[in-house]
């Protein structure tokens, strides 16, 4: 897409708004047939495309025409066919999601591609640097659609230095990694499991989990997970660490969101047997015993404190599957979750991973967005991950294989994958 086209895309999307998205099309699924068109009930695309080229002197009438394709192809608005009330405030679909590229995580460069047509609009390179190491850690999407957010670990090779964090910014119109205002966060202390961050609502402020000193095999639960809080704007920090410990138990948060109002950071508290595997617990692959968690939030207008002091949002005992992955929204009081059931023995692979919304408090199960059956002979487990857009829209699903991983968006009981080869070889943190 060339500049030219995203300002006309960019000038039409106010207008582009106003077309009522549950009457837009889905995309075709690759592989199937188009369905057999029908008759537009009432005109009403039509009329929308009226509303907007009625204004327009015939000297610029092309150029609006042009600009309104793009904006149905890249931002389509919400899939049709979700269950449940329409949401308050229509959300625009993502134009873009952005990806770690190649296989060596040590190499790994960030492709920010056009979900319409899969073509990179920006890459850049990982950040190097002298005597360091560095690695992806996790990544996440601002509510304008086209910055992202990219966090790595970095280490020195060979030395008693802790691992920093470090945190970085990058656009769909850039071309290099920028790093944020006091982007290294010095007090991160593990790799092995993937972190999770996720930006504010309003695009202000960035929620991302930093790990601690992790318990090895038969060692004791040591430091683990806590919450930092950057504002993008100044660099201030705002943290919660503590107030969670359970004896023999190391804590782990898998996922950090937020509410739709941006007031509190939602996460998932995962309480693990250190002595069997953090990564097999945070996979469920462990028995259930050697398993605990809860959904909480904290309020983020605070300046930090204590995990515990926020509120329960959820626990295992008001869900019957394991719960393996939450995000906020897409409505107030609301979560969605990614649960794991259907298993018969007490470790092992799950069969059945769903993608389910929630009300808080009770687990009350309000839709469903997806369902996935391990096929047989296929993976031996549902190996999922479950991202969002800023306001807990949209969802991607990445799921492993044995080719690679599948990567994307799932509404309506359908799975759509993203326009990239697939399975994908790359790394799996994908983002929108």
């Amino acid at each position: 897409m060339t500049r030219t086209q995203e300002r006309l895309a960019d000038a039409l999307q106010a207008s582009a708004a106003r077309v009522r998205d549950d009457r837009l099309r889905p995309l075709p699924e690759p592989g199937l047939r188009p369905a057999r068109r029908g008759r537009r009930r009432g005109g009403l695309v039509p009329a929308a495309w009226q509303g907007w080229l009625a204004p327009a002197a015939a000297a610029v009438s092309v150029a609006l025409v042009v600009g309104l394709a793009l904006a149905l192809t890249s931002a389509p608005g919400r899939l049709a066919g979700r269950s449940g009330p329409a949401s308050a405030a229509a959300a625009v679909f993502p134009r873009y999601f952005a990806q770690f590229a190649g296989t060596d995580p040590v190499g790994a460069s960030v492709d920010i591609r056009s979900v319409a047509t899969g073509s990179v609009v920006a890459s850049a390179p990982s950040p190097r640097q002298a005597g360091w190491s560095v690695q992806p850690d996790a990544m996440a999407a601002a509510p304008d659609g086209r910055t992202f957010y990219v966090a790595y670990v970095a280490q020195h090779p060979g030395t008693s230095t802790p691992p920093q964090t470090w945190i970085y910014r990058f656009s769909a119109t850039g071309s290099a990694l920028t790093m944020i205002r006091d982007g290294v966060i010095t007090d991160s202390a593990s790799i092995g499991l993937r972190a999770s961050m996720a930006v504010s609502p309003d695009g202000t402020r960035l929620a991302l989990t930093v790990a601690g000193p992790r318990a090895g095999a038969g060692g004791g639960p040591g430091t683990t997970d806590k919450i930092v809080v950057v504002d993008l704007r100044t660099g201030a920090r705002s943290g919660w660490a503590g107030g969670l410990d359970r004896g023999g138990r190391t804590l782990l948060i898998p996922d950090v969101s937020w509410t739709p109002d941006g007031q509190s950071v939602i996460f998932l508290a995962l309480w693990c047997n250190p002595a069997i595997g953090l990564n097999l617990c945070e996979n469920a692959f462990v028995p259930a015993a050697s398993r605990l968690e809860q959904v909480r939030s904290v309020p983020a207008a605070s300046a930090g404190g204590l995990l515990s002091g926020g509120r329960v949002l959820l626990s295992q005992a008001d869900v019957v599957p394991v719960i393996t992955a939450v995000a906020g929204g897409p409505r107030p009081g609301e979560l969605t979750l990614l649960v794991l059931s259907g298993r018969k023995t007490t470790a092992g692979a799950w069969p059945v991973a769903t993608v389910e919304r929630v009300a808080e408090g009770t687990g009350r199960v309000l839709g469903t967005d997806y369902r996935l059956l391990t096929p047989r002979g296929g993976n031996p487990s549902p190996d999922v991950e479950l991202g969002a857009d800023p306001g807990g829209q949209h969802l991607l699903l990445t799921t492993g294989s044995r080719d690679g991983f599948l990567t994307g968006w799932v509404h309506g009981g359908l799975f759509r994958p993203l326009p990239i080869r697939q399975p994908y070889l790359g790394y799996p943190i994908t983002a929108w």
